[in-house]
């Protein structure tokens, strides 16, 4: 059997497959899933990018309603895109700077998934969404951790630079600290991309340009994807990161 003889769909599979989404989706759908089941909750994607995370959770709660913000022009106009072509009526985007005042809305729950590494003023933004959630309202927020722990140090993200990053990461010390000081009460901290995970990404990242070796070590990385999601890691690169809002009293 040659790559030209293997089917289609597992060759698109093999080319598009994300390590990082897999495992960011995971843990963030498990996290929200007891806040939303049941519930006409209102809910915003702070940083949504192309809307990746909002169409699915939108169509896996129909009873909610969810809105994704983003400065990103171009990754917005494909969000829009995709809405056109694929109506979802409890799913609206709009553009937005975080580290703003994000509208007289309230939401009952916010998620940013890999989004803070990104803003130089993440003060600003917690406050901001901090402003923007109800009393009792929870925030998400999933981001890499500094220091990192990879097998091959070449992809720590403290050793190597990266443009469109304005820190490495954070510490949970940090986040504990900057929430408090935005109004917000730290409830978890788990960590995400566990020694498995790091493993499995590495080894997409040394063979993303080769499509012959990633079909190779498909079944290691998926081996080794299953590993990860099996439980919350012990200690991990990333963080996902849950604060809650004080209710009045």
């Amino acid at each position: 059997m040659t790559i030209l003889t293997l089917p289609r769909h597992f060759l698109d599979q093999v080319r598009t497959y994300s390590v990082g989404s897999v495992v960011r989706w995971h843990w963030l759908a498990r996290s929200v899933a007891p806040l939303l089941h049941g519930s006409a909750l209102h809910v915003l994607d702070a940083g949504c990018g192309d809307g990746t995370y909002a169409f699915r959770l939108a169509r896996r709660y129909p009873t909610a309603t969810f809105h994704g913000r983003d400065l990103m022009e171009k990754r917005l106009d494909r969000a829009q895109e995709r809405l056109a072509a694929e109506p979802t009526p409890n799913l609206t985007f709009a553009p937005g700077d975080i580290t703003r005042p994000l509208g007289t809305a309230r939401y009952d729950l916010v998620y940013s998934v890999d989004v803070f590494e990104h803003i130089p003023d993440d003060r600003a933004a917690l406050a901001a969404i901090a402003e923007a959630l109800k009393p009792g309202g929870r925030l998400f927020l999933h981001t890499p951790l500094s220091p990192q722990h990879h097998w091959l140090q070449r992809y720590d993200l403290d050793h190597c630079h990266r443009d469109d990053h304005v820190r490495s990461g954070y510490t949970v010390v940090d986040l504990e600290e900057k929430a408090r000081a935005a109004g917000l009460e730290p409830l978890a901290a788990h960590y995400t991309h566990g020694r498995w995970g790091t493993l499995a990404w590495e080894m997409w990242m040394l063979t993303k340009s080769r499509l012959l070796s990633r079909i190779v070590a498909w079944p290691a990385i998926r081996i080794l994807i299953g590993l990860e999601l099996a439980r919350w890691p012990v200690r991990g690169n990333c963080v996902l990161f849950e604060a809650v809002k004080a209710p009045r009293d």
